[in-house]
């Protein structure tokens, strides 16, 4: 009777993982003949799927919750194609099914070649037409030769950021099993499948990938200072006379300031005093909008320049911000 206390008790403490085997792509076709191992440490002896690509592993000293690494799958001509369940390790639970995806050897490997040539050109392509736009925008002196230099370095950064991480993103496109995907991940397989890899990232990454011409469309729309508005101001005062530029903006781009720290403390004061004028004028004329933008956009230069120690400029800091006040 004791020892068939202790046999139940070994019994109730036993762990099985229910799964199921299938072919990549198939429509969930079951793959029989799966031989599944796990590392002897985790106490568990191998199996197979059955003709229904089943299976089922039993632990004698895990539980439910505990992780297992090493899980590996063989069949002659097939290969694993969720291999993140061996190397990141798998989750024991009595509530779901393990699934394991095969795939015949040499699909894979073809696949990532395929979407990482789609990845290459898309990334060149990227890069090309980025710098025809910053190009056209300095032709047309809409930004300054600095900011052209700057924007430029970002994008070869894009591409190089792109490079490192182009093997990485391919293996995971080519590991995607088109049965598993469901809602909004069909569309972006759709894409991934003509090309568009960018917009199909998602399926693979949890992070958007940053786009340079999407960065700097953001930072020159906040609060935009137009050559007309500059003429304006110029028309009244004797300010500066320099092109729209990423300097109305230059306190959400740290490294933009220190990469060309000496042009903005040369140039900084001028343009923050021409933002001031300019927001008198709108104020002046009653367009409470217009002067509250450029108020701001003056404190923010104001308040860089104090950081950079370029001169003490405490006194306009405090009367733009009593201004504010009245705006609230």
């Amino acid at each position: 009777m004791a020892f068939l206390a202790m046999f139940c008790e070994f019994l109730s403490a036993q762990m099985v993982q229910y799964g199921c085997v299938v072919e990549m792509n198939s429509g969930g076709k079951a793959l029989s003949g799966v031989a599944i191992t796990i590392p002897s440490a985790h106490d568990c002896q191998p199996t197979s799927s059955d003709a229904f690509g089943l299976f089922r592993l039993s632990f004698g000293e895990h539980k439910v919750g505990d992780v297992v690494l090493g899980l590996n799958a063989k069949k002659y001509g097939y290969e694993m194609v969720n291999h993140h369940v061996s190397r990141e390790g798998y989750t024991l639970t009595d509530k779901d099914s393990l699934r394991i995806v095969m795939a015949p050897v040499g699909k894979v490997a073809e696949a990532r070649t395929r979407y990482y040539a789609l990845l290459e050109a898309a990334s060149i392509r990227r890069y090309d037409s980025t710098m025809s736009f910053f190009n056209r925008q300095y032709a047309q002196q809409l930004i300054t030769e600095p900011e052209l230099k700057y924007w430029e370095s970002q994008a070869e950064a894009e591409l190089k950021t792109a490079y490192l991480r182009m093997d990485e993103y391919a293996d995971m496109m080519a590991r995607i099993n088109q049965d598993d995907l469901k809602g909004t991940e069909l569309p972006l397989y759709e894409k991934l499948l003509s090309g568009e890899v960018f917009d199909a990232l998602a399926l693979v990454c949890d992070e958007p990938e940053t786009d340079v011409l999407d960065d700097y469309l953001a930072f020159s729309g906040s609060y935009p200072m137009t050559n007309p508005e500059i003429h304006v101001a110029k028309g009244k005062y004797d300010l500066v006379n320099i092109p729209d530029s990423l300097y109305s903006d230059v306190m959400v781009l740290d490294s933009y300031t220190q990469q060309y720290e000496s042009g903005f403390a040369a140039d900084g004061p001028r343009y923050a005093k021409s933002c001031y004028y300019l927001g008198m004028i709108f104020r002046d004329a009653q367009d409470r909008v217009m002067a509250e933008n450029c108020f701001r956009k003056a404190l923010r230069m104001y308040e860089m320049l104090n950081e950079m120690e370029v001169g003490n400029f405490r006194t306009q800091i405090d009367e733009i911000k009593e201004m504010l006040k009245s705006f609230e």
